[in-house]
């Protein structure tokens, strides 16, 4: 089966955004967590979404034994009306662009373990109740794949084997939103009906201060990944010199034991005495890099938009 080009969302029968929507608003958790149905054409290379349904968002037994359940029972419902029921990956609510976690690619994992071609969307409502629908779809890298399914954690000589880094960690999917007929007719009117005032409008200020509180937050956590790096190293060097003490103390000794006649000490692993310390996994630090790459971005693009805007205010005032 050939790489997925691009993802196809059906508007007319997913509503992924109207199931996160209701969900939110009975929810205080902000994370929203769903199913996604549909086929994959395998001549355009398109995955094509055009059903979904959400699940309970809870990590205890019970919750997900009722998860399955529920699953199951959809997916018999589903087929008995003759509707897609494939499972092509799952969608998610986020704020802020804060998915990039352990649980995140867990979940992309298992997917991609059952799926070859599964994919995760991503929902952002606040982004969306700005006036820009936020609809992004993510599979794990080849290569990141692969090693995730050979070991959990990642070490710096892993990455640099393989090659990975934040970047190329994900593979972003381009979606393409498909709308009805009569959807595509009332855009149409309401953009002609639309109040040409609203293009002046300045881009939201809680909106760029929380974006850059996370991305400070970000930053926090990779200078204590660096700190936790700046302690291992300090421990290797301590074992190696403790080692290279330990083996000039003996030749000395062995030395001085021929000069008298005696036998020499017999010879030790000395690897076996000094063990090296346990390596600083590398996952966390690059899941944080990819958080604070997508923050920059946001800001960036927020920004952006409103930059030329400011300028036109200051030139009206002066």
């Amino acid at each position: 089966l050939r790489r997925v080009r691009e993802a196809v969302v059906s508007t007319q029968s997913t509503g992924i955004t109207r199931n996160c929507q209701d969900e939110l608003d009975k929810q205080l958790d902000p994370h929203v967590s769903g199913v996604l149905l549909g086929l994959i054409n395998e001549n355009k290379r398109i995955l094509e979404v055009t059903h979904c349904f959400p699940l309970m968002n809870s990590d205890t037994d019970e919750s997900m034994e009722i998860n399955r359940e529920h699953m199951l029972e959809m997916e018999r419902s589903l087929r008995s009306v003759n509707i897609d029921y494939q499972q092509v990956g799952f969608y998610q609510s986020t704020y802020l662009n804060t998915h990039c976690d352990r649980n995140f690619l867990d979940s992309v994992f298992d997917y991609l373990e059952e799926m070859n071609e599964a994919i995760a969307i991503i929902y952002d409502p606040l982004k969306t109740k700005l006036g820009h629908l936020s609809l992004r779809a993510f599979k794990l890298s080849g290569r990141a794949f692969q090693l995730y399914k050979a070991e959990k954690d990642f070490t710096a000589e892993m990455l640099r084997d393989n090659a990975i880094t934040f970047e190329n960690l994900f593979q972003e999917i381009p979606v393409v939103v498909k709308n009805s007929s009569l959807t595509n007719v009332l855009l149409c009117e309401l953009d002609s009906v639309q109040d040409s005032t609203s293009y002046f409008t300045l881009p939201t200020s809680s909106y760029l201060e929380k974006s850059m509180q996370l991305l400070l937050g970000g930053l926090d956590e990779i200078n204590q990944d660096l700190l936790k790096i700046s302690k291992f190293q300090k421990a290797v060097y301590k074992k190696q010199t403790e080692m290279m003490k330990y083996i000039q103390d003996r030749k000395e000794e062995n030395d001085r034991m021929v000069r008298e006649g005696l036998k020499p000490l017999p010879e030790e692993d000395v690897n076996e005495l000094f063990k090296d310390p346990a390596p600083v996994g590398r996952l966390e630090s690059l899941l944080s890099a990819n958080r604070i790459s997508s923050h920059c971005e946001m800001i960036e693009e927020h920004v952006k938009s409103g930059i030329g805007k400011l300028y036109l205010a200051d030139s009206f005032m002066s």
